[in-house]
């Protein structure tokens, strides 16, 4: 008899770029035996190009247009621990979608950690500008509300990723034998 796979909610991590989505999500789903996918990876997959070539060839539209064609494929999957682009929440049917078969963490840091760790990237299309942190700073501020339609806020500003992963697989767990 074939034995039936547990159709267990996705990890959704979201936040802005230098957050540690992709670092956590990878960690986090070799922990819990999930697979993995990065919706930026899905981008470049199916277009054929990478992402710093879409914003500078297409312009930043068509690239959400392209990453919510990404969310909405990976969205109907399961057991995933899925890393999202930092502008995937400024749609709602992004979230929507997200939020059907997953539990939604968002990764946060402040401005100035975010700019320490990403100020040496050069394939970061949104601070390829004079002032970077002052951009970063903004989008932040801008994009908060949009973080805020998470289901889980989780800092990491002076933690390691084992304290991050912890709390998420202790939320996580808790959300599978106790759902809403």
């Amino acid at each position: 008899m074939k034995r039936q796979e547990t159709r267990n909610p996705n990890i959704v991590l979201v936040g802005f770029m230098g957050t540690g989505k992709t670092s956590i999500g990878r960690r986090l789903s070799t922990q819990l035996r999930m697979r993995y996918v990065d919706t930026d990876d899905v981008i470049e997959r199916d277009s054929g190009r990478r992402i710093s070539d879409i914003f500078a060839e297409d312009g930043e539209p068509t690239f959400r247009e392209l990453e919510s064609e990404a969310v909405r494929k990976v969205s109907n999957l399961y057991n995933y621990v899925i890393s999202t682009g930092g502008g995937v929440v400024l749609k709602e049917e992004n979230m929507v979608a997200l939020k059907r078969n997953g539990i939604i963490f968002c990764l946060t840091a402040t401005a100035e950690e975010i700019y320490r760790r990403v100020q040496h990237q050069s394939h970061r299309p949104l601070l390829q500008t004079p002032d970077p942190l002052m951009k970063i700073s903004s989008m932040l501020e801008e994009r908060h509300p949009y973080y805020a339609k998470a289901d889980y806020m989780v800092e990491t500003t002076g933690r390691s990723f084992g304290e991050v992963m912890a709390y998420i697989k202790r939320v996580f767990t808790k959300s599978i034998r106790d759902p809403k």
